[in-house]
């Protein structure tokens, strides 16, 4: 619906600017009217109309949420109202999708939407947890404090998976090496070492014959193999994108042997700042853990915390709660345990956070730590596999030389 600048005279005989939506500037003349204003001057303003393909398909940057939060945060303590802060904000050197977004809750806010609707519009880049944080930021009149925690946590966030995603380049990169050594010998050198080993009548050992039939079967059925591959990860890729395959997904993460620990100890630290942040707000303990379960981010640990929410609801302290799931640290559990008792659970919380944070880091280093030579391990073997499959033929050949 196109925007109009307006400027009007009120009932009291005084100018103002106003921007709204309409139809057409006839029909926004009449609204104007209806509401006892006299409209002076209708100017049309004109908007880039953004590609709506790539403000869909293009991801927004997690830095560029940040950066807005930050500054929205200082506009809004600044007294600044939400409407103008938008406007200046989406006018910025942000990416073309993130301009789109912003340029949809500014025309929604000056709709008379709510902001916290306004973003829920959006939730590829708002998650719910950060909506819900909005709008009791709006209620309580705590907005630019709202958005100021939500910055730092999402910043502190966006820290810890970085480090986890860069742990596991070196791993991953090694893993993929070992399979394309593996994949070149099979199809490429061992078929040519197979011709001159039969030309010359030498022996064929087991662990030779075992590698050439594989080379063999791969060469014959590679048209088939590849497509039934394809067909597999892509109906894995869709079974963890429903609600089952999420959770089978999930609980497979968080009992593995290595990438549990380092699973349980990211929704440790995301759960200790969120909550603080939650209590900060003056939200009421059954609320800040219904909210707590929404954003997670594991399915398994959604389904069990919901003991603890019903076990709160009943009257039940936290702290024991937490601890009968058997989700979180016993750490968390204890810290909560004195908080509880002293009254202060967010001070608490807030003085161990930080605690948490390193916590998930070590457990990234020992994950890591113990994966290297785990790969190196099942590269030195496989390498071994295939020397031993060319050696033993070339010993035979010698032997009847």
């Amino acid at each position: 619906m196109p925007l109009y600048r307006c400027t009007v005279l009120n009932a009291l005989g005084e100018k103002q600017h106003l921007t709204r939506q309409a139809g057409d500037e006839v029909s926004l003349r009449a609204e104007l009217k209806k509401d006892k204003f006299y409209p002076m001057k209708v100017t049309l303003i004109k908007e880039k109309k953004k590609s709506e393909f790539f403000a869909v398909s293009s991801k927004v940057k997690p830095d560029e949420v940040i950066g807005f939060l930050r500054q929205f945060s200082v506009m809004v303590k600044a007294g600044i109202p939400i409407g103008d802060s938008i406007n200046s904000l989406r006018q910025q050197k942000y990416t073309t999708p993130f301009k789109n977004v912003l340029q949809a809750v500014y025309f929604d806010i000056e709709s008379g939407v709510l902001l916290s609707e306004a973003f829920a519009k959006h939730p590829k880049v708002f998650p719910r947890f950060f909506i819900s944080m909005v709008a009791i930021g709006e209620a309580s009149g705590s907005l630019d404090r709202v958005l100021a925690s939500m910055a730092d946590y999402y910043e502190n966030d966006r820290k810890i998976k970085k480090k986890a995603k860069s742990s596991m380049v070196y791993p991953v990169l090694l893993l993929v090496m070992v399979f394309a050594v593996l994949l070149f010998v099979t199809l490429f050198v061992l078929p040519q070492f197979e011709s001159t080993i039969n030309e010359l009548g030498g022996d064929v050992p087991k662990i030779t014959r075992i590698l050439m039939d594989i080379s063999q079967f791969m060469q014959d059925y590679i048209f088939i193999i590849l497509p039934i591959l394809a067909v597999l990860l892509l109906a894995v890729f869709l079974f963890f994108k429903t609600k089952k395959g999420e959770y089978v997904k999930d609980f497979l993460l968080f009992h593995m042997p290595l990438i549990g620990k380092v699973q349980q100890n990211l929704i440790t630290s995301r759960f200790s700042k969120a909550f603080v942040i939650l209590l900060g707000s003056g939200m009421n303990m059954v609320d800040c853990l219904e909210n707590l379960k929404r954003m997670l981010g594991n399915a398994v640990f959604s389904q069990k915390f919901s003991y603890t929410i019903e076990e709160v609801k009943r009257g039940r302290r936290i702290a024991p709660s937490l601890a009968a799931t058997g989700l979180f640290p016993t750490m968390l559990t204890e810290m909560i345990d004195v908080g509880e008792k002293s009254g202060n659970i967010e001070e608490v919380l807030t003085s161990t956070s930080s605690y948490f944070d390193e916590c998930v880091e070590s457990s990234i280093a020992k994950a890591i730590a113990a994966l290297e030579p785990m790969m190196i391990l099942i590269l030195g073997a496989i390498v071994a596999v295939v020397i031993l499959s060319v050696l033993l033929p070339m010993m035979s050949l010698m032997n009847t030389i």
